[in-house]
């Protein structure tokens, strides 16, 4: 018999191939095999006593000699031979097996507990050159001696332990002595050492580790790396279990050529929500000490009633921590907000308070709302729709040195509406109300402004479908033109501060919109009426495999609000007669899909915007991702760009797969971001490694080399990129399951 298999099926490890499709079915794509349980319990409820010979002596122990076996309802004991007494004890010698509905074991020889193949575990048991399986966790253990004592505590002398399949060992977990407490939920182990491959990994004179799904105090797996600048750097994680409803992780750092740090996580479930803190301190040996903290909490008192908390600090002004593991990390602006809302679905009043901190001094400080209060209300029925929002905010400017000021703003939107099945009409006035009083810091004064403005719209489209019999049954086309009539006249808006409204690119999503801005303090005038075509294609299981739009808007008027505000009724801001040409697809396939959004200008015979996305997956777990951004002449020079990405991922065999990714600017003709790597996965480890090189947020290039790796039932461990890349989306795919 060759050696692998016997190593196989001397643990009742099957082949793929050989499982019924049932049992394939639960496999993972990665796993060769399955262990098979062929146990099975009896009916009987009183011992059964096997064997070529049974005698028993004048001191009343049993001896079964040849093929012996003891069949018990949970449990049966089989051996060459064995001795002992019922209801007392068992010594088994050659061949040695006890199995059950959950576990099995083997040995050369053993002793054995009557109440311990019962499963009531009051005496020890002790098996001797000993295999042990449990089918549930797929968790195997080979050693010396395995002892089981009267609390069911398993000590192992000389043995490892593995998740792996028995034909590919890629773990191991080595150690001298090894205890396993199921009364505890954690086993420790000494002089311990992980292999991987066959190769030392990690080494700890002392480990312990967890044996259930509950969560236990304890030691985290550490994680190490090497860099030319900051030399040696070790973190390791320790979670504290301090009640079932709240818990800390505690995260030392080191750095060789940067200094120490800690970070805390502390979280807290309440009947109502989760509340959790943060704090990441480093010492820099050049900057000094680096600080960032966040608590935050969301809490549903009822089904109406909830409250929120955010709470976000950089103390350490603009000197950030140098090693980090916390969700926080660096940003120009940190929020310290508080909320309480009242939702009774078409009813919502909602009030904030929020403040920012700014690191940098030199950076704009955001508008700070001392409070916001919001209050809306819907009404919907099958011909009348009415909507109200109240909002006020009072804004405050922390530099002092512009405006800020108090604002009222109601939005009423009433609209008549008409559904029938060939299509849709809707008539609306859409009344907007502002108040405002700004308070100038450069003229030490104090101004009162009021707006008051109706926008009227028509909104209707006609629909048409068709049946189409196709192959694999009925498929559903769908045909939709819409006209839209749009009316918002001018209003001088001269004296009206800009607190939060944006200029947003115009796209087909949003060419059927009731306003130019968004945001409260600018209402775009405009007479136009929209156009658009609408068609989509459906398969036999009412899917959408196929999506066109294409629309554009025809202005009957000129143009005289922009968004900084300096309006005339005899200056244009825009006389162009129609928008771009707006269009947008899509197709969703068993094996591929493309998204794509195109602004054409007729005028100009240029194109303004490209929005691309494709995502190929033409053979099993081959993927190709593609993405492509142009976006010119925006109103805002900073929103330009014009960036293609390509990303793949490609299996050389059933284990190995090699990743890619490219990311150019053609603005700064610059490569922002390369990323190449080589993944591992099987059935109970998955490694990944990757170089990368990319521009990080201060436009200065930086590269590394990345390994992470998981040992599945165990722990994961490595280094991974704080930049998302495609090297994410390999290492996150696959191991949902595990």
């Amino acid at each position: 018999m060759p050696l692998a298999y016997a190593q196989e099926s001397q643990w009742n490890w099957v082949s793929r191939d050989t499982l019924t499709a049932e049992q394939q079915g639960q496999l993972n794509k990665y796993c060769q095999g399955s262990y098979v349980n062929s146990w099975q319990a009896t009916n009987e409820t009183n011992t059964t006593l096997v064997a070529d010979l049974i005698y028993r002596d004048k001191n009343g122990v049993t001896y079964l000699d040849g093929n012996a076996q003891i069949l018990q309802p949970k449990a049966t004991l089989s051996a060459d031979s064995i001795e002992g007494v019922p209801n007392g004890y068992y010594q088994a010698k050659g061949n040695v097996t006890l199995q059950s509905a959950d576990q099995f074991i083997s040995s050369s020889n053993s002793y054995i507990s009557d109440n311990n193949i019962s499963g009531n575990n009051s005496n020890a048991t002790v098996f001797e050159n000993a295999h042990f399986l449990n089918y549930e966790s797929n968790a195997r253990i080979e050693a010396a001696s395995l002892t089981n004592d009267q609390q069911g505590v398993v000590f192992i002398e000389e043995g490892f332990f593995t998740t792996c399949e028995p034909n590919q060992e890629s773990w191991k977990l080595y150690g001298h002595s090894i205890t396993l407490n199921p009364n505890t939920g954690f086993g420790t182990a000494k002089h311990v050492h992980i292999r991987i491959a066959g190769w030392p990994v990690f080494y700890f004179p002392w480990l312990r580790f967890p044996i259930d799904e509950q969560r236990h105090t304890g030691f985290l797996f550490p994680s190490a790396s090497y860099s030319n600048d900051d030399g040696f750097s070790l973190s390791a994680p320790f979670y504290w279990n301090i009640a079932s409803n709240y818990d800390a992780t505690i995260t030392p750092h080191y750095i060789q050529n940067k200094g120490e740090g800690i970070d805390l996580e502390f979280r807290h479930l309440s009947p109502y929500g989760e509340t959790v803190f943060e704090q990441s301190s480093f010492e820099d040996s050049t900057e000094g000490l680096q600080i960032l903290r966040k608590l935050s909490s969301t809490q549903q008192f009822n089904d109406v009633f909830s409250a929120g908390l955010t709470y976000e600090e950089n103390p350490t002004e603009d000197l950030y921590p140098e090693a980090n593991s916390t969700s926080i990390g660096e940003k120009d602006n940190y929020e310290q907000s508080l909320y309480i809302q009242l939702d009774k679905g078409n009813f919502l009043n909602k009030a904030t308070y929020l403040t920012y901190q700014t690191p940098d001094d030199s950076e704009d400080k955001p508008f700070e709302w001392k409070p916001r209060l919001e209050s809306s209300y819907q009404l919907a029925s099958n011909y009348l729709d009415y909507k109200i929002e109240a909002q006020y905010t009072d804004f405050y400017d922390p530099d002092e040195d512009d405006f800020d000021g108090q604002r009222l703003a109601i939005n009423q939107d009433t609209s008549l509406n008409y559904d029938p099945v060939w299509g849709s009409f809707s008539a609306g006035i859409l009344s907007r109300y502002r108040d405002y009083e700004v308070y100038d810091y450069t003229s030490n004064s104090t101004s009162t402004t009021t707006l008051a403005h109706n926008s009227y719209y028509l909104d209707t489209s006609l629909s048409f479908e068709r049946r189409l019999m196709k192959e694999d049954g009925m498929w559903r086309q769908t045909l939709e033109p819409k006209l839209s009539y749009l009316n918002a006249p001018y209003s001088n808006q001269s004296s009206i501060e800009d607190f939060d409204a944006s200029d947003p690119t115009l796209t087909y999503a949003r060419l059927f919109n009731h306003s130019r801005f968004s945001g409260n303090d600018r209402i775009g005038d405009t007479e136009q009426i929209s156009l658009g075509l609408e068609a989509s294609l459906y398969d036999n299981d009412n899917s959408e495999r196929w999506s066109f739009q294409a629309g554009q808007a025809f202005y009957l008027k000129d143009r005289y609000v922009d968004i900084d505000g300096d309006t005339s009724s005899s200056s244009a801001v825009d006389d162009s007669s129609h928008s771009d040409v707006l269009t947008s697809a899509s197709y969703y396939g068993d094996y591929f899909s493309v998204t794509n959004s195109l602004n054409y200008s007729l005028d100009d015979n240029e194109i303004n915007l490209v929005e691309f996305v494709a995502k190929l997956e033409p053979l099993e777990d081959v993927k190709f991702n593609l993405s492509y951004l142009y976006s010119l002449n925006n109103s805002d020079s900073d929103d330009d760009a014009n960036q293609a990405s390509i990303a793949t991922i490609f299996p050389l065999n059933q284990n190995w797969s090699m990743y890619s990714q490219y990311t150019y600017d053609f603005l700064d003709n610059n490569a922002t971001k390369q990323v190449t790597g080589l993944g591992y996965e099987n059935c109970c480890i998955k490694v990944s490694l990757s170089y990368q090189d990319w521009l990080d947020d201060d436009d200065e290039r930086d590269r590394g080399v990345f390994l992470q790796f998981i040992l599945r039932s165990l722990s994961k461990s490595g280094s991974a990129n704080s930049e998302t890349s495609i090297a994410d989306t390999y290492w996150n795919e696959g191991q949902i399951g595990y």
